[in-house]
């Protein structure tokens, strides 16, 4: 890989973490490069964190867990790693026979209030538990750090974001929730919007006819020029080599396995004046970054390596990832739906080419930080 020293390290688009190209390599990463469309690979990135689980990206960093299921932060560039409290005072089960289980579905996402390279003092929030999940948030760098959790009203929360140390939180049902880390030690709930999306008729043309069996959907919030965008994102369960959705009783009439992925995007902004979402029509010269990560819009003038009005979305659905299904087994997949959206033309296009359907640990976008 190329070696960059931190004044002259380049300002680049966001880049593509893969697994190792190698077999039953553990601490080994690749990156792909969008501008220069090159796979870099890093050898021991993960340190002593050993077949470590990511759960999130912010800033060039990396949320992950390790072996014992304790969380830290870890900067693949500048190898700096931050070990984070242990997550026991969250009430998640501590049975030894669950560790491996609990590192890989306890955390769905997590995210940074401020880059850990510049400041000592920052908040991670995460979406935690399941049925219903839950928010909670670690302050590090004040007296007695640990986690607590945040009492939302809603459940299954879908992404977190944060936009001028405010943590935005997504419902299903398209609620949204601020709060404050601010204003006081305790986070301050400052907003609660209730706008479900089917309220909305624009959203209604999109979502009428998705049947359930055959498909299924995503939601993210992103900031983008001051604005905060919610971003449908509607998956095929089961797509034919045409790339048409079918249902899973059809499956043996094609004679192969035939997993999901993802068919489309709708984009909504959110007016606060009026206490709605209204439907986006277009990006315009902005690129946003979806997956795991803590979502992005950047500049297609910055870097013009990306495409203009586009979505460029991973993987994340941690569940079909995880699910032990045996290693020869027909239902083997997961990780492998990564590409790139044009909402002008509602094509989808691969931004990265894999070998196989199952990539394990599945792909991440972070943006390079030599600091």
């Amino acid at each position: 890989m190329k070696c960059y020293y931190a004044t002259s390290f380049p300002q680049t688009s966001p880049w593509l973490m893969l697994p190792s190209d190698e077999e039953n390599v553990v601490n080994t990463r690749c990156f792909y490069s969008l501008r220069e469309e090159k796979v870099y690979t890093i050898k021991n990135v993960l340190q002593e964190c050993h077949d470590a689980w990511c759960v999130g990206s912010s800033y060039g960093w990396l949320v992950i867990m390790d072996n014992n299921s304790i969380p830290h932060l870890l900067n693949p560039v500048s190898r700096r790693r931050i070990q984070l409290p242990q997550i026991w005072s969250l009430h998640c089960p501590i049975n030894p026979d669950s560790i491996e289980q609990l590192r890989r579905n306890f955390i769905a996402k997590a995210v940074l209030s401020s880059d850990p390279s510049h400041n000592d003092s920052f908040v991670v929030a995460i979406i935690y538990g399941a049925l219903p999940s839950k928010l909670g948030f670690c302050k590090y760098g004040e007296k007695g750090s640990r986690w607590r959790g945040l009492e939302g009203v809603h459940g299954e929360y879908c992404d977190v974001i944060f936009h001028k140390e405010k943590l935005y939180a997504l419902a299903g049902d398209g609620s949204v929730e601020v709060w404050d880390f601010k204003k006081s030690s305790t986070p301050i709930k400052t907003m609660n919007l209730h706008q479900p999306f089917l309220e909305l008729e624009s959203v209604n043309r999109i979502t009428k006819d998705l049947s359930k069996e055959k498909y299924s959907s995503q939601t993210y919030l992103v900031e983008s020029l001051g604005e905060i965008l919610s971003v449908g994102r509607v998956i095929g369960n089961f797509v034919n080599h045409e790339g048409t959705a079918i249902c899973e009783g059809d499956l043996d009439e094609y004679g192969c396995f035939c997993p999901y992925r993802t068919l489309q995007f709708y984009v909504l902004k959110l007016n606060f004046t009026a206490n709605k979402w209204e439907k986006v029509e277009s990006l315009r010269d902005r690129a946003l970054f979806l997956g795991g990560n803590q979502s992005m819009s950047v500049s297609v003038h910055d870097f013009p390596e990306c495409e203009e009005n586009s979505i460029y979305f991973t993987d994340d659905r941690w569940d079909e990832i995880t699910l032990d299904v045996g290693r020869d087994h027909d239902y083997d997949y997961g990780g492998h739906d990564v590409g790139v959206y044009n909402i002008a033309n509602k094509v989808v296009k691969p931004i990265y080419e894999f070998r196989k359907w199952r990539v394990d640990p599945p792909p991440f976008w972070i943006v390079p930080n030599p600091w």
